[in-house]
């Protein structure tokens, strides 16, 4: 993994993989005091990433 520092944020290009499909994602802050990671469901909804009823949902 390739961490890049922008002189203010901590920053790293990711895939995600979802039923053998991939999804890259450049610039994601790292976010250091966070206990989850949020991600754009539109984003997500190219490589067939979708909400379902039961699905938890965490309030910010």
């Amino acid at each position: 993994m390739k961490i890049a520092y922008d002189g203010q944020l901590l920053t790293i290009d990711i895939s995600v993989c979802y039923q053998g499909r991939t999804l890259q994602i450049k610039d994601i802050i790292i976010d250091t005091g966070s206990s989850h990671t949020v991600f754009s469901p539109d984003v997500l909804e190219e490589i067939g990433v979708t909400y379902e009823n039961g699905d938890p949902v965490y309030e910010a």
